[in-house]
């Protein structure tokens, strides 16, 4: 079976879009009308980290160790701060987008965090690290930027330690009674925002969502059957995956104890999020983060190689390539994609 995976006009729009962003949040120089502005962020982002401090002090509570972790599709790395000052854990945010994780020094010093995660760089597909090294990854909003979330999932298994948790929430998955009678303005639009209850219903069964991320070329793949959810998650030996259709019918994918509710959610699409648990005992205690990183050229030439930390760079003493480090983040990208997506780097 051929696996979709990004192109590389995606990996583009996405590094192109997310520095505008930077730009206009961080910077301050307007880059969108119908984007958040410098100020309007720091609510989004405070409420995301809120969120966060709870669910995963939940998921601890239920003995799942988080740390350390790996954040996938991290952004601004707002939920990786909370893992590090909040929750005591330590781990990496990762990211295509070198904007969005230097970012993370600017939102360290407006929400007051005094550690920050170490911030990697690189294509989810290819993730640089051991196999078998991490007891806890997880995402928010981030599957759904893949033609297919099997590729990513499958690589997710590859890095968790036996007994490790993956865990994800805010991904979407298709509505079946769902019509494009007309396109919606920007999600982040005023008047997108400022919609009311009723039109918003309109929205959802009627309505083509309308996006900046689409318009830079980024996969924005809310059309995700639960068949291909299903396909990507069923190497894990343990899954509570949950589908919630308008915020109020819930069933289990894998599970459904109604199957009244389970054929409400196919057919009404919605959120799907869950706690998936690869097979064996937790071996990851006391390992740090900087320790299971691997080279990208070897791993790409079927070896693991170990890193070796420097001033500014990590180099493979096997293949003797180095990767460079800039604003505290560090890139492990093969030196052919890293020329394709970074050429100024």
């Amino acid at each position: 079976m051929t696996l979709k995976k990004q192109h590389i006009d995606n990996q583009k729009g996405e590094i192109d879009f997310r520095k505008k962003l930077f730009l206009q949040q961080v910077e301050g120089d307007p880059q969108f009308d119908d984007e958040f502005d410098a100020e309007s962020i720091k609510g989004v982002l405070g409420d995301r980290m809120r969120k966060t401090l709870g669910r995963m002090a939940s998921l601890r509570g239920a003995g799942i160790p988080l740390s350390p972790y790996v954040e996938i599709g991290a952004e601004r790395c707002q939920r990786s701060l909370v893992m590090e000052n909040e929750l005591g854990a330590t781990g990496a945010a990762v990211d295509i987008s070198f904007d969005m994780l230097r970012s993370c020094a600017h939102y360290q010093k407006v929400f007051g965090k005094k550690r920050a995660p170490f911030r990697v760089c690189c294509d989810a597909n290819s993730l640089p690290f051991m196999t078998g090294s991490i007891p806890f990854v997880f995402c928010y909003e981030t599957l759904h930027h893949f033609p297919d979330p099997l590729p990513i999932a499958r690589e997710i298994f590859r890095v968790l330690s036996p007994g490790g948790c993956f865990f994800f929430d805010e991904e979407p998955f298709r509505k079946i009674l769902h019509l494009n009678l007309y396109r919606m303005e920007n999600i982040y639009s005023g008047s997108q925002l400022g919609r009311s209850t009723l039109r918003k219903g309109l929205d959802y069964f009627f309505g083509q969502k309308s996006c900046n991320e689409v318009d830079h070329g980024i996969i924005e793949n809310e059309d995700i059957p639960v068949r291909a959810w299903r396909r990507a998650l069923e190497v894990f030996s343990e899954k509570d995956v949950r589908l919630k259709s308008l915020g109020l019918i819930e069933s289990s994918l894998f599970n459904p104890a109604s199957r009244i509710r389970y054929l409400l959610n196919y057919l009404l699409g919605g959120n799907i999020s869950g706690i998936c648990r690869k097979a064996g005992n937790f071996t990851g205690a006391g390992r740090r983060i900087g320790d299971v990183l691997i080279c990208p050229e070897c791993r790409e030439n079927g070896t693991e190689a170990a890193l070796t930390a420097r001033d500014l760079s990590f180099d493979c003493p096997q293949c003797r390539k180095t990767y460079p480090v800039v604003d505290g983040v560090v890139f492990l990208f093969t030196h052919d994609k890293l020329q394709e997506l970074y050429p100024e780097i």
